[in-house]
């Protein structure tokens, strides 16, 4: 498990901890296998969490030895963990990149411009009020998600077939969730963006206010420019990875 450097690590620290182990959990404890870790954790930012956790549902109060996982916390923990696991492999197939992986990424955002551009414009045309308010929902879920440290890719891929939804032409709609099949490619170009220091939510802003206008020139537009923006930044991350190899591409 990594450093608990973050609100997110902190809780699924806690979490983890809780379903590790066989017996009830304190703030004590908690703050004492963080400290062994390296971390400067205080024991009341442990008391807080733990509280709030509590308060959430996920952990209950057993006695005054400590806490225990709910049903909800397992839950949570393994979706974490899920979560967890395919993040690091992409971190992981990052490291071990090689140019000519590239063209294969850029190839399928490219299809998803254009794709996803039209299902846009569709949408603002046919988006229901309960649609908008689902991409709502789910741009406050991935802002949520990435404060917390999270790279909220589920809550990516949700807006996306969210609208390809909305289009109205399952025949898109089905193209969509076929190049939006692969998470862990969502995950690496995701990792990629974060290396740049650029983010989704923004874009998926200015998609939503123009199919909430019913202006579907603006949201082709907009969705055009936020998968531009993605094959930028790969194309940005390459050329500072592969420095000497800028001039040809692959």
């Amino acid at each position: 498990m990594k450093s608990a450097n973050s609100d997110f690590d902190i809780e699924y620290f806690i979490l983890r901890s809780l379903g590790e182990s066989k017996q009830p959990v304190g703030s004590g404890s908690l703050y004492y296998l963080l400290q062994e870790r390296g971390d400067e954790i205080s024991a009341p930012t442990i008391g807080r969490r733990l509280r709030d956790l509590e308060h959430r549902g996920l952990v209950r109060k057993v006695s005054v030895e400590g806490r225990t996982l709910t049903a909800s916390g397992s839950a949570l923990l393994k979706k974490l963990e899920h979560d967890h696991l395919i993040e690091n492999s992409a971190q992981g197939f990052l490291a071990l990149l090689k140019q000519d992986s590239r063209k294969d990424i850029v190839d399928q955002l490219m299809a998803r411009r254009v794709i996803e551009g039209e299902t846009a414009a569709l949408a603002a045309s046919g988006a229901s009020d309960k649609t908008i308010s689902q991409l709502e929902d789910l741009i406050e879920r991935q802002r949520q998600r990435v404060m917390e440290g999270q790279m909220a890719v589920d809550e990516d891929i949700g807006f996306h077939e969210t609208i390809a939804a909305a289009s109205g032409n399952n025949v898109l709609a089905s193209m969509v969730h076929l190049l939006r099949s692969q998470k862990q490619l969502a995950y690496l170009v995701t990792a990629i963006r974060a290396k740049v220091h650029t983010r989704f939510v923004v874009d998926h802003e200015d998609i939503l206010l123009a199919i909430k206008a019913r202006k579907a020139t603006s949201a082709r537009q907009a969705m055009e420019q936020h998968i531009s923006k993605l094959i930028s930044d790969v194309e940005r991350y390459w050329e500072q990875v592969f420095p000497r190899r800028r001039s040809s591409r692959s």
